[in-house]
């Protein structure tokens, strides 16, 4: 079973050992029960009710929180592509697909976890917008990615990046013009030196753990424009000790699902150390950044004089008002003028929509009587 005590691995070494970590039936089983509160989101968490949050509440508060940061930073639509990287047992991509209806592509070393993700998406009734992907993120990611993505999500992966730098310009490769990274990470604070974050290298397969001031750094050198660093590090002595309570409150269970006690006992002793250090000396620091690439994203071209262009601007017009924007712009009667009537409300009710209120709009801006004069 996983035991990293006085290890941390290099780039080449350190993906073998994270498979041993999470990929394991007798790991999984853990980081569900003690992380994920029996759900779907391994990660750290946010305590909105610092009284009654657990796990499983705490874990679900940080998916939200990092799906309404992605929304803020660039609307998320159903057309939106994300690249869910280090999915792991897939809570975040659940919640986005449920939440925006985009598609999802979820990259991730271990394939019994994504076996784990795509029943969860069948449950849900989103396994079409799903697809996963086995791979190394110590790797170059795949060479048909580049400019495919609107959005790359991760959640607590990047310790387990030996290059940091060359996994953001990767991540920068990949997105499209003006798309937007959210990820959190754990790490140590800015002021820790690394033998102070034993308690957590001892148990977890990482290669030198991240600062913030090194993430802001690499951020800048990978070509990302820096957006936002969000500091948690104050939920996390809480969270290590609720993880604590899981494992007395699951310990039989855990057992007899194959747990040793000795397994146990080590992560036990661990998070308790852990969150007395946090509490005596703030060595920790986790919380969650937002990157965008540069330039801006491309604009939509529609060719309406055909029904296969009035479908696509039916399909992009679902969730919005206009063509571009806000409000109405010479890029809605740019489209408009190239349209001879409206289009079947039954069969195109968002392009009908659309025609209707610009026709409106129209109308208001040149009240004098049409004759009914054509251009050819």
């Amino acid at each position: 079973m996983a035991d990293f005590v006085g290890k941390q691995f290099s780039k080449d070494e350190v993906a073998e050992h994270v498979l041993e970590q999470y990929d394991q039936e007798h790991t999984r089983i853990f980081y569900q029960c003690v992380m994920g509160g029996g759900g779907h989101d391994i990660h750290f968490g946010l305590f909105k009710n610092p009284a009654t949050d657990g796990v499983y509440e705490s874990s679900k508060h940080t998916t939200d929180f990092m799906c309404h940061s992605m929304d803020w930073a660039a609307p998320v639509t159903k057309d939106s592509r994300v690249l869910d990287l280090g999915s792991g047992h897939g809570g975040g991509t659940h919640a986005m697909v449920t939440k925006f209806g985009c598609s999802v592509d979820c990259f991730n070393l271990g394939p019994e976890q994504n076996a784990m993700n795509m029943e969860e998406c069948k449950k849900l009734g989103i396994a079409d917008r799903v697809t996963t992907h086995v791979g190394n993120l110590n790797n170059p990611l795949p060479a048909e990615w580049t400019n495919r993505f609107d959005f790359v999500w991760s959640c607590e992966v990047f310790c387990h990046a030996g290059d940091k730098v060359a996994l953001l310009k990767e991540i920068n490769r990949v997105l499209k013009p003006g798309g937007v990274l959210v990820f959190s990470d754990l790490m140590g604070a800015d002021h820790a030196k690394e033998d102070q974050l034993r308690s957590f290298t001892d148990r977890n397969s990482t290669t030198v753990m991240g600062r913030p001031k090194n993430y802001l750094e690499a951020i800048k050198e990978s070509g990302l424009n820096y957006m936002m660093w969000w500091d948690g590090s104050h939920h996390l002595e809480q969270y290590f000790r609720c993880m604590v309570s899981q494992i007395d409150k699951n310990y039989d269970e855990m057992k007899k699902q194959g747990l040793t006690d000795q397994y146990l006992k080590n992560w036990h002793q661990s998070l308790s150390d852990r969150a007395e250090t946090q509490k005596l000396t703030g060595v920790f620091a986790w919380g969650v950044f937002l990157a965008r690439k540069g330039g801006s994203p491309p604009l939509p071209s529609f060719d309406p004089t055909t029904l296969e262009g009035v479908k696509e601007l039916n399909d992009y017009l679902a969730d919005k008002t206009y063509i571009t924007g806000t409000q109405a712009s010479k890029d809605d009667l740019t489209v408009f003028c190239t349209m001879s009537a409206q289009p079947n409300e039954s069969l195109y009710p968002h392009a009908a929509r659309w025609f209707k209120h610009i026709t409106g709009l129209t109308s208001s801006s040149f009240p004098g009587t049409c004759l009914g004069v054509t251009s050819k």
